[in-house]
Protein backbone atom coordinates (compact mmCIF):
# COMPACT_ATOMS: atom_id res chain seq x y z
CA UNK A 1 0.00 0.00 0.00
CA UNK A 2 1.00 3.30 -0.57
CA UNK A 3 0.96 6.54 1.71
CA UNK A 4 -1.81 8.98 1.08
CA UNK A 5 0.52 12.12 2.11
CA UNK A 6 4.18 11.08 0.93
CA UNK A 7 3.13 8.25 -1.70
CA UNK A 8 6.00 5.76 0.26
CA UNK A 9 5.88 2.24 1.22
CA UNK A 10 3.10 1.39 3.90
CA UNK A 11 3.09 -0.94 6.42
CA UNK A 12 0.18 -2.90 8.36
CA UNK A 13 1.17 -2.27 11.95
CA UNK A 14 0.17 -3.92 14.85
CA UNK A 15 1.00 -1.89 17.82
CA UNK A 16 0.65 -1.66 21.76
CA UNK A 17 -0.54 1.65 22.95
CA UNK A 18 0.63 2.26 26.38
CA UNK A 19 -1.72 4.99 28.15
CA UNK A 20 -1.69 6.25 31.78
CA UNK A 21 -3.28 3.23 33.66
CA UNK A 22 -4.38 1.16 30.42
CA UNK A 23 -3.12 -0.25 27.59
CA UNK A 24 -4.73 -1.34 23.94
CA UNK A 25 -3.61 -2.54 20.88
CA UNK A 26 -3.65 -0.24 17.85
CA UNK A 27 -4.00 -2.06 14.36
CA UNK A 28 -3.21 0.52 11.48
CA UNK A 29 -1.32 1.25 8.48
CA UNK A 30 1.87 3.04 9.06
CA UNK A 31 4.03 4.97 6.34
CA UNK A 32 7.74 4.24 6.62
CA UNK A 33 9.06 6.70 4.98
CA UNK A 34 6.98 10.22 7.03
CA UNK A 35 5.28 8.41 9.64
CA UNK A 36 0.98 9.08 8.91
CA UNK A 37 -0.75 6.38 10.35
CA UNK A 38 -4.08 5.53 9.04
CA UNK A 39 -6.24 3.66 11.62
CA UNK A 40 -9.92 2.19 10.38
CA UNK A 41 -11.45 5.13 12.58
CA UNK A 42 -8.89 7.51 10.67
CA UNK A 43 -10.34 6.02 7.10
CA UNK A 44 -13.99 6.26 8.04
CA UNK A 45 -13.60 9.58 8.80
CA UNK A 46 -11.96 10.13 5.62
CA UNK A 47 -14.83 8.70 3.45
CA UNK A 48 -17.30 10.62 5.85
CA UNK A 49 -16.15 13.53 5.35
CA UNK A 50 -14.90 15.00 2.16
CA UNK A 51 -11.44 17.44 1.65
CA UNK A 52 -11.53 21.16 0.78
CA UNK A 53 -10.37 21.99 -2.60
CA UNK A 54 -7.11 23.58 -1.86
CA UNK A 55 -6.30 22.81 1.52
CA UNK A 56 -3.34 20.90 1.21
CA UNK A 57 -0.26 21.26 3.05
CA UNK A 58 1.73 22.70 0.82
CA UNK A 59 1.41 25.99 2.31
CA UNK A 60 4.02 27.54 3.93
CA UNK A 61 2.79 28.08 8.06
CA UNK A 62 3.13 32.27 9.21
CA UNK A 63 4.55 32.80 12.57
CA UNK A 64 4.51 36.46 13.33
CA UNK A 65 5.95 38.24 10.37
CA UNK A 66 8.33 35.07 8.98
CA UNK A 67 7.11 32.10 7.23
CA UNK A 68 8.54 28.84 8.13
Amino acid sequence: MNCQRCNGFAVYDDSVVVQTGSSSEVHAWRCVNCGMIVDEVIHRNQQVLPRRKGSGGSKLRQYGNEAA
